[in-house]
């Protein structure tokens, strides 16, 4: 992976002399009848190819010494791993690739340059295609946990899950997610730690999904919590869906659990359903404090950490007034609020900012509630709020303590949204809010994908590393 890790410094400057030198550059459509045909894409020759936005695309390109290139918001895969600079040169004798488009993308461009310093671009027709993770899939899994009714078929009822011993309907919920991630192939187990310090305080029940590394040393993740706030639970006085605060955060992590199947990762990875975040982060706090055969092992450096919690109420989807509601991504730790501090700052704003292309100094006309602890004064009222700060109140606040890098992904809470921790935050109050279900499920599948890109730029960006390592 040497080669493919490579800077694309050299490459660029041979596009610059293709550009003069090369009658031919970039006529995709020219092909020599007896010419061997040296790039594929899905088993066809470029120029008859359909790209689906959001979707997989399998290619081969033949030739020692040939290399290809793709744009930021197409991502270029080998040997199952994410190449982060999108560009890879051949070594033996092939590569054999996968595309992966962003759900944004309405042009895609490749570029392949062959050892005699030749080359072609091929401009991909480019169609709306069935992303691996969508806000479609999502929206339907959310309707069926949170809707009650005779026919276990049509709805889950996987509601009232507050932390508590004993719970029957947290247990069944638990049996519900602990065999999604079954199902799909990975190592799961269910944590359960009883608190026999206090037997006031709720024991702890997670599901822990390994999927093992080509790197024994390391050890990186993403979650998000499965409780919802208890009744009488402040400031609204509980839940029973707890859709947005975190049943929308779970059902993406069941979503990114299918996805994941498709790619290989760097590090030992856990994709984990907290409990008890309600609680005081105690079902985090018991994976990463536990000995246990699946608990966060001791002997390798935990690298990074994603979390999800309470999103879909964010840009791009807007307030009853007009104005996007917020968009909150914070990395840290924040050591130092002049200076950044951990490499993850970078693959955050490279993947709002250069892939899915966001507007990343919109602001409104006024400020919005509470929110980063260092940064306030100059964030208050910007809607893409992504960058290094100290905020905690979610599980990533255990693991940033043990050295790793960490993001949090948050929407609107506290003033922007009055259904916080209420019987009102309900599926039905988030489609209320943003207006409609189709600005909903837009709302999550943006931020799921930026998430999900985080992750894999981050599992092959070696620079990201525990802060005490």
């Amino acid at each position: 992976m040497q080669t493919i890790r490579a800077s694309k410094s050299l490459f660029l400057v041979a596009l610059m002399l293709l550009a003069s030198l090369s009658g031919c550059f970039g006529q995709n459509e020219e092909t020599q009848e007896d010419s061997p045909i040296v790039f594929q894409i899905d088993y066809q020759m470029p120029t008859e190819v359909v790209m689906r936005s959001g979707e997989w695309h399998d290619f081969q390109l033949l030739g020692s010494g040939r290399a290809i290139s793709v744009p930021n918001n197409v991502m270029l895969f080998v040997d199952g791993y994410i190449v982060p600079n999108g560009y890879a040169m051949v070594e033996g004798d092939s590569i054999n690739g996968r595309f992966l488009l962003t759900p944004y993308v309405d042009e895609m461009k490749v570029t392949i340059v062959h050892p005699d310093g030749s080359g072609d671009v091929y401009e991909l027709e480019v169609t709306q295609g069935m992303p691996i993770v969508n806000g479609d899939e999502w929206y339907e899994r959310m309707e069926y946990i949170t809707s009650v009714c005779p026919d276990t078929t049509q709805c889950g009822g996987y509601i009232n899950r507050w932390m508590g011993s004993p719970n029957p309907a947290f247990e069944r919920a638990a049996e519900y997610f602990r065999g999604h991630f079954e199902g799909l192939g990975y190592d799961t187990h269910i944590l359960r730690v009883f608190d026999h310090g206090n037997p006031t305080e709720p024991e702890s029940l997670n599901i822990i999904a390994w999927k093992r590394g080509r790197d024994p040393t390391c050890v990186q993740g993403m979650g998000g919590h499965m409780d919802i706030m208890f009744p009488g639970g402040p400031p609204g006085g509980g839940t029973y869906e707890g859709a947005y605060d975190n049943t929308g955060g779970t059902v993406s992590m069941m979503l990114y659990a299918q996805a994941f199947v498709e790619i290989e990762v760097e590090c030992d990875t856990f994709l984990a359903l907290w409990s008890s975040e309600e609680a005081g982060l105690r079902g985090s706090n018991a994976f990463a404090n536990n000995e246990c055969d699946y608990c966060l092992p001791k002997d390798k450096e935990l690298r990074f950490y994603i979390n999800m919690d309470m999103m879909g109420i964010s840009y791009p989807a807007k307030k009853p007034t007009g104005e996007p509601y917020p968009y909150h991504a914070w990395s840290g730790p924040d050591i130092d609020p002049d200076v950044q501090d951990v490499e993850i700052t970078t693959v955050l704003d490279h993947v709002h900012r250069n892939i899915l292309e966001a507007p990343m100094d919109l602001r409104i006309d006024g400020t919005y509630g509470s929110g980063c602890d260092q940064h306030w004064d100059e964030h208050e009222d910007l809607v893409l709020d992504v960058h290094e700060d100290t905020f905690g109140r979610s599980d990533h606040v255990t693991f940033r303590n043990l050295g790793a890098q960490t993001i949090f992904h948050l929407g609107a809470y506290d003033s922007d949204y009055s259904a916080y921790h209420s019987p009102d935050d309900t599926l039905d109050n988030m489609i209320e809010m943003v207006g409609g279900v189709d600005e909903l499920k837009k709302s999550m599948e943006f931020v799921m994908w930026a998430a999900m890109l985080e992750f894999m730029i981050a599992d092959q960006t070696p620079e990201i590393r525990n802060v005490d390592a």
